[in-house]
């Protein structure tokens, strides 16, 4: 909107004129390799090498793989990218088929399979995956148990009488939600009954209202030496009746439910010396409005008529409670210092607390006998026995690294390499994914060890034209004698790359590793050089000879820094429209559009990125009418003798 200044003066700020190119990414690694841990095809955003070595493990020995045959790439390549500077890496777990979460199948008491547990990921670090089951030291808390149907009884019991006792109904009708008022039974433990005044032995908490209730899981009576306490005789199920009757047969006991009266036979009528105690279980009047009556034993609800949550409204039951401890066991799971402890009554709980929360596993209750009771007692580790033993699927294909690249098309990378995989396994499916990516606006370059380990192999390639690869050759000496393949020396390359800004060249750069494989004279780094092999060599330290790519000599994109320095253009036209878009049917927008692109070329000018550069914003009118505009940047890019014509269409 135009503002006055002074009468007959306006000045009108168009946001046009406020845009600039964003910050432009030009380090990003993206890698893909095979673990002995973590997550297999998903993209992870690491914050360094400690975070690399936490989510995927460490490598195994290079000279005696885990699998015998087929030494873990991922983390080890990442050592070396880091170790030459990268900062922000977006790294791809890939695996074979054989790959495989070690597990460990709970039983019950019975020998029943309750729940298999089994490691988050597949790898090697699974085995050393503890699971232990012991008796629950602590009750279960139930937060927001939900039921859909039936509504009869809680899923766990015996409930705790507690404050922390919740009962809710969502209405499906309406969307409201009702608070009830949550009542229970009551279990009486270890109740001293003595004489009365009529002589006779009455329970406390009996009346006409609290019925004392036939439950063989809590009812007992026991009679007790006083002296000692010493148990004498105790009655259970099926040796307690419930109700008036006959009078009790030897070895039984009558209890009269409304007074709570114990009536014993003849000649088994506590002595002066005995003393009684007794556990039972005493009911509560009907719930009434806006009440809801809890059976401790049992779980049950009961509602007050016409309260009760119906399925056929779509109403919900949504309750939190507390369950006994005797009822549950403890199971803990242990790998290193990581530690999670789960109290649960049974497989099915298990399952989805592990599920929900755990970081080290994940399990499955088994669908017949998962209600059951895990077994205490246990101490075991994943994958013994019979159990499924773990593998880290080291023997990754091209197609599975094809597959992980996939993962990484749609990512902001700036630099992709496939860790341990040299020339003759991998450049194709390299070659797709950077042919891919440069369709989709993704440019990026990829780096890859030249296969073989003399001379003549590593000039022996399919990669020359190639403007986005870059291969790398000799492999690496370490400290203690072994040798890495060329694709770890790449993997130290993708580091240097990727802590330098895009017009920076490689040549006679250090290279931070231990030592060379090979070391060549001046003639078979002369042949190299000529087979579009970037070379490392011992000059003063450890250094590239000269930063090329694999597109031949004397062509556009030979050096490295060339094709860096236009992919960092494309993405800073690209950066720029983005607050254009929509608007570029407009002479005056695609105006402002060319200024701030003319802003970004600049800038690039005077960072010597550009020694010079022209410049064209155009839109045909069938253009205008589909909000399309075409860039066509003539760009002459620092250590390039050509101007290099980009012409981007934007919409």
């Amino acid at each position: 909107m135009a503002e006055m200044i002074v009468p007959g003066t306006y000045i009108d700020v168009r946001s046009e004129g406020l845009i600039s190119a964003g910050r432009i990414a030009t380090g990003i690694v993206g890698v893909v390799g095979t673990a002995a841990s973590g997550p297999i095809g998903k993209p992870i955003t690491l914050s360094g090498f400690a975070s690399a070595r936490d989510t995927f493990g460490s490598p195994d020995d290079f000279d005696q793989p885990a699998d015998g045959a087929n030494p873990l790439t991922l983390v080890r390549a990442l050592q070396h990218i880091y170790g030459n500077g990268a900062s922000t890496v977006i790294a791809v777990r890939v695996a074979g088929a054989g790959a495989a979460a070690a597990n460990l199948a709970l039983k019950a008491a019975d020998g029943d399979t309750v729940a298999v547990v089994a490691a988050a990921t597949p790898g090697t670090w699974g085995s050393a995956l503890q699971v232990s089951v012991d008796a629950a030291v602590d009750d279960l808390r139930l937060r927001n148990e939900t039921q859909s149907q039936g509504f009869v009884k809680l899923a766990y019991a015996p409930v705790l009488p507690s404050a922390e006792t919740q009962i809710r109904i969502v209405r499906g009708a309406t969307r409201t939600t009702r608070t009830l008022n949550v009542i229970t039974t009551r279990i009486v433990k270890a109740e001293s009954v003595g004489l009365n005044a009529q002589n006779k032995y009455l329970l406390s908490a009996a009346s006409a209202t609290t019925l004392v209730q036939l439950v063989p899981s809590v009812n007992a009576v026991r009679l007790l030496d006083r002296a000692s306490g010493a148990l004498v005789r105790e009655y259970r199920d099926p040796d307690i009746l419930l109700g008036a009757g006959a009078p009790p047969a030897l070895d039984e006991v009558r209890i009269v439910p409304d007074t709570g009266e114990l009536v014993f036979e003849a000649t088994q009528v506590p002595k002066p010396t005995e003393r009684v105690q007794a556990d039972y279980a005493v009911g509560r009047a009907a719930p009434t409005a806006g009440q809801v009556l809890v059976t401790l034993w049992d779980g049950s609800l009961s509602f007050p008529a016409g309260e009760a949550p119906v399925q056929a409204d779509g109403d919900t039951l949504i309750a939190s409670y507390v369950v006994d401890r005797a009822r549950c066991v403890r199971v803990t799971l242990a790998w290193g210092s990581a530690v999670e402890r789960y109290t649960v009554p049974d497989g099915r709980l298990l399952s989805t607390l592990i599920n929900a929360n755990s970081r080290l596993a994940r399990a499955q209750a088994n669908p017949t006998h998962g209600n059951k009771l895990p077994k205490s007692g246990v101490a075991d580790f994943l994958g013994t026995g019979t159990n499924t033993p773990s593998s880290d699927g080291a023997d990754a294909t091209a197609a599975d690294y094809a597959a992980a690249l996939e993962t990484l098309e749609n990512e902001l990378v700036n630099i992709v390499h496939l860790a341990g995989q040299d020339s003759a396994a991998a450049s194709s499916v390299l070659v797709a994914h950077l042919n891919a990516t440069a369709e989709s606006d993704h440019e990026r370059i990829g780096v890859i060890g030249a296969a073989g380990s003399t001379v003549a192999q590593f000039k022996t390639h399919e990669l020359t034209g190639q403007e986005r690869v870059v291969l790398v050759a000799p492999g690496l000496a370490l400290a203690n004698g072994s040798l890495l393949p060329a694709p770890y020396a790449a993997a130290a390359v993708t580091g240097l790359i990727s802590s330098l800004p895009p017009h920076t060249s490689l040549t006679n750069k250090p290279v931070t590793i231990p030592g060379l494989a090979l070391k060549f004279n001046r003639g078979e780094q002369e042949q190299l050089i000529k087979a579009n092999v970037l070379t490392l060599a011992e000059r003063e330290g450890l250094r590239v000879v000269k930063g090329i790519s694999t597109s031949g000599e004397g062509t556009a994109y030979a050096s490295v820094p060339i094709r860096r320095i236009v992919d960092y253009a494309k993405y800073g036209v690209r950066s720029a429209a983005n607050s254009y878009l929509g608007r570029l049917n407009n002479s005056r927008v695609r105006g402002a559009l060319k200024a701030t692109l003319d802003g970004l070329l600049t800038r690039m000018v005077e960072d010597e990125m550009l020694t010079g550069y022209e410049l064209e914003v155009t839109a045909t009118r069938a253009q205008e009418i589909s909000g399309e505009v075409t860039v066509a940047m003539t760009i002459q890019p620092t250590f390039s003798i050509d101007y290099i014509r980009v012409v981007m269409v934007l919409n």
